[in-house]
């Protein structure tokens, strides 16, 4: 916080350093933007006001005044406001989350009007009126379930706008209320349904007259048509006229005096029309508008300006850091559940592919197999021994295998488009990677690379899919020998170790490496770093989803032309995800 105020400070003597903080962190030149207009809407009203007082205190004396009655209108118009938008919200979530079915059903409807009722005041009932004016169901302290509102000219109102808050009037139950309405369409049958709720009177007389105000003075409120609506001190009762006219409307909030009042010979009246309502807010201030206000002196006022200025700033700047912080975090979290949905879309996408090209390597395997099988069959019931029979056994048992191994491989492939179940076994690390590396012994003596093992001897034995670690081992390693330049020695290092009952397998080259640009990249499908038709850029792509599903994680670090490190993180006990 102490830096934040730092960097205002330094902000307000040179306001061209304000380019440069928001370069470099836009969130700091967030923060101090907020601090700044935050401090100037909250101080420069007070230091405009403090020093026009000074100046001119008994000229604006009268002004003041009426500045303060129109601010506390303006409140109890906006609490009013708040108070009838409320409750509206509600209806329409209401409506919105219960199906016209539900609600038609009374024991739902009165739980659902109970909720309700704890959380807004005043309600008396809650009702259901189908297309035709009839209320199918009701919860409330009157008998109008089945009352036909047809032809009352709210229901034709919330059948064109959708929404309705209705003036104050007596209705079936002979007491004065006023209702909300909203409608709900149901396009797909051609009709819809109303949601409707009556409120007392007291509770909106009770936001009404909720301004300071002294004995003397009054607040109500009337509709356009001149009706009272709330309770009035002076100027009659509910549903009652108003004596004398206002002028015409006026947008936002209207202070002026009246000469003809029924009980002084002077009032002030101020007045505002209520937003998304029929009704206005009248005030009526009767009482001496002007007060003796001992003198501030200069030095006073001075300091109460320092201090109210020092006070905001420190405040304003917690709000702006904790408000700050907030939207980094959520634009962070956004940010992190973008990319995964990114990257699931991505797996899906290669699902379908692989699970075809597996369909279509499967059918010659088995062509493949029913031969093989049906020529051991004959050298076995042959009745003339060959000095090769043994040897054809042999050949025909590595076809087998083969086979079985390629069945294995198209299973894992169908697997990950169909999220097969795995196939846990129990088994050594360092002896899975060094069958792999079998399959790579020719190759690696042939170009002459520097091939070192730092296996870890005491390696607790991994209950996880064994074929399926094998193929992104093979994978890496594949990946390894590619990126090592021709004329130069290459070597790879291969290491194992385990903490925190993980095991983790790292492959280290001193290949090409991969630029910082394209690093994030190489797990996506498709994407390859190798020369054109040298690879699928699905390797890496299978690979990682292989370990994610066996609950693992692959590292990577790579620098250009100095190598690349890969690490595998395994847990001892992997389960499919």
């Amino acid at each position: 916080m102490i830096q934040t105020i730092r960097d205002i400070f330094r902000v307000i003597r040179h306001p061209g350093d304000l380019f440069s903080i928001s370069a470099a962190d836009p969130y700091k030149s967030l923060k101090i933007r907020v601090v700044l207009l935050d401090a100037i809407l909250s101080l420069l009203p007070l230091v405009i006001v403090v020093t026009i007082s000074y100046f001119w205190f008994q000229s604006i004396l009268k002004e003041d005044y009426r500045s303060q009655i129109k601010w506390q209108i303006e409140n109890t118009k906006q609490s009013l406001d708040f108070f009838i938008e409320e409750r509206v919200s509600g209806l329409r979530f209401i409506a919105s989350t219960f199906t016209y079915e539900q609600l038609s059903d009374r024991k739902t409807l009165a739980n659902v009007f109970l909720k309700f009722k704890r959380e807004v005041s005043g309600l008396v009932d809650l009702g259901v009126i189908d297309s035709n004016g009839i209320q199918q169901a009701y919860v409330g302290p009157y008998k109008l379930e089945g009352k036909d509102y047809s032809n009352h000219d709210w229901f034709d109102e919330v059948t064109v706008r959708n929404v309705y808050v209705s003036d104050v009037f007596m209705g079936y139950r002979k007491l004065p209320h006023f209702a909300i309405a909203v409608k709900r369409e149901l396009p797909e049958q051609g009709t819809f349904w109303i949601l409707r709720a009556t409120i007392d009177v007291e509770t909106l007389s009770k936001f009404a007259s909720a301004m300071n105000l002294g004995a003397e003075d009054d607040a109500f409120l009337i509709n356009k048509e001149g009706v009272i609506q709330t309770p009035s001190q002076f100027h009659g009762n509910v549903l009652g006229k108003l004596t004398f006219p206002l002028p015409g409307s006026q947008q936002g909030v209207t202070v002026h005096e009246i000469t003809e009042s029924p009980h002084h010979e002077c009032t002030i009246c101020g007045y505002a029309e209520l937003k998304n309502s029929p009704w206005i807010l009248v005030a009526m201030i009767q009482s001496a508008p002007y007060l003796k206000i001992p003198r501030i002196f200069k030095n006073e006022l001075l300091f109460i300006i320092i201090i109210s200025t020092i006070i905001g700033i420190i405040v304003v700047t917690r709000i702006a850091n904790t408000l700050v912080n907030r939207i980094q975090e959520a634009e962070k979290e956004r940010e992190d559940a973008i990319a995964q949905s990114e990257h699931a879309s991505k797996l899906a996408s290669v699902g379908r592919l692989a699970s075809g090209v597996a369909h279509e390597i499967n059918n010659p395997l088995a062509i493949i197999n029913e031969k093989a099988g049906l020529i051991k069959d004959i050298l076995e019931v042959s009745e003339d021994p060959s000095k090769n029979r043994e040897k054809f056994l042999g050949l025909i048992n590595s076809i087998f295998d083969s086979v079985s191994r390629c069945r294995t491989i198209t299973h894992r492939l169908l697997g990950f488009s169909r999220r097969m179940d795995t196939a846990h076994e129990l088994f050594d690390m360092n002896d899975a990677i060094r069958e792999v590396l079998g399959f790579l012994e020719k190759e690696i003596m042939f170009r002459n690379i520097r091939l070192e093992l730092v296996l870890a001897e005491d390696l607790p034995r991994l209950m996880s899919d064994k074929g399926q670690i094998q193929q992104v081992l093979l994978n890496i390693f594949n990946n390894a020998l590619d990126a090592l330049l021709e004329g130069k020695e290459g070597a790879i290092t291969i290491t194992t170790d385990s903490k925190d009952q993980k095991i983790r397998v790292s492959v280290s080259d001193n290949g090409h490496g991969i630029p910082k640009d394209k690093l994030k990249k190489i797990f996506e499908p498709f994407y390859s770093t190798k020369e054109k038709g040298k690879g699928t850029g699905l390797g890496l792509f299978i690979s990682y989803g292989i370990i994610k599903k066996l609950g693992g994680n692959i590292l990577v670090e790579s620098e250009a032309t100095k190598g690349t490190k890969f690490t595998i993180e395994i847990p001892t006990t992997s389960t499919s995800q």
